[in-house]
């Protein structure tokens, strides 16, 4: 059952080896798509192809491309974990020194790099200097789930390609054939928060994610009808920071539900519609999409090795501040 996302995807990466025939390939690819998407699936297959031996690329059978596929090819370097851990400042100083050595075995030096939306900013600064002027046997590659968290100067000097998601009844047919004793709410809302991508979603119906879930709501209950000092209390559970982050995401989606509805949208993704209509006759739509932006910047914050409990304290202070 191949899905939608793979038939895009597939016509994404004939359109690729179509323009590699005609000789051309950007010095700088931005491969954005949710988690489960492919994106490092399809980073390798370019690699493959612009690596491989064979008239018709990439054909799996030469040993380029066989050491591309069992990630050995001593020409692709690939940065960032499957934990979403970003490429640190040390190892972009190592990529541009590495850059303008000559490649081992081919004409080109591939750079992979995951998770390139949770670069800093300063990270990404350092990174400018090989996207303005790239040595002509590199090519990179940056995977990232929002393009928007990459800095402008990046996104310009890079070819965006943007990997679809699958359709909703794709993603609850298999949700069906994984999660058997889940709950038809459980399926339709897991599709609803998975961006179209299958991991994402059966990451949502996973037992983890659905504790971490039912911490958010918690959160969001005691921001909207506790007190300051018990809101504070539940931010300081001693978790890790990857575990913080994860739940800011949560209570910003779970915001945005709140907001969603307060601009009509019925059916929200996380919310019932009776929590989301009792949320949202509280307070305010300008104070709910000041609420989500604090949660956004103390988010980014962590995502950037910011100080975790000053970055705690000052969103508890500024959503008390916004939300009356």
């Amino acid at each position: 059952m191949l899905g939608v996302q793979g038939e895009l995807n597939s016509g994404r990466k004939r359109q690729f080896l179509r323009l590699l025939a005609n000789g051309v390939h950007s010095h700088a690819y931005i491969i954005q798509g949710a988690a489960g998407t492919g994106k490092f699936d399809f980073a390798l297959f370019c690699a493959a192809a612009l690596l491989c031996k064979s008239a018709n690329p990439p054909c799996s059978a030469c040993n380029s491309c066989k050491k591309v596929f069992s990630l050995a090819h001593p020409d692709v370097h690939i940065f960032g974990d499957e934990d979403g851990k970003p490429i640190t400042m040390n190892e972009v100083r190592d990529l541009i020194d590495s850059s303008f050595l000559v490649p081992n075995d081919g004409d080109k030096k591939i750079y992979i790099i995951k998770a390139a939306h949770k670069m800093r900013p300063d990270t990404q600064n350092a990174m400018l200097k090989i996207f303005e002027e790239p040595p002509e046997s590199v090519v990179i590659f940056l995977l990232t789930e929002k393009k928007e968290a990459l800095l402008p100067t990046i996104l310009s000097r890079g070819q965006l390609i943007v990997l679809p998601g699958e359709s909703d009844e794709f993603l609850e047919a298999c949700l069906r054939k994984k999660f058997p004793t889940a709950a038809d709410s459980e399926i339709k809302a897991a599709v609803r928060a998975s961006d179209g991508s299958l991991g994402q979603a059966e990451q949502f119906l996973s037992r983890e994610n659905r504790a971490a879930l039912e911490k958010a709501f918690q959160l969001l209950e005691t921001l909207f009808f506790g007190s300051k000092s018990a809101f504070l209390s539940s931010l300081s559970a001693k978790i890790t920071r990857e575990k913080y982050i994860e739940l800011l995401n949560l209570l910003q989606r779970l915001l945005a539900d709140i907001v969603e509805y307060k601009y009509g949208k019925e059916t929200p993704v996380l919310l019932s519609a009776e929590d989301a209509a009792r949320y949202a006759e509280s307070t305010t739509k300008k104070a709910l999409l000041l609420m989500s932006e604090a949660v956004a910047d103390c988010r980014r914050s962590l995502e950037q090795s910011g100080n975790m409990n000053a970055a705690l304290t000052n969103l508890c202070a500024k959503l008390w501040t916004l939300k009356f």
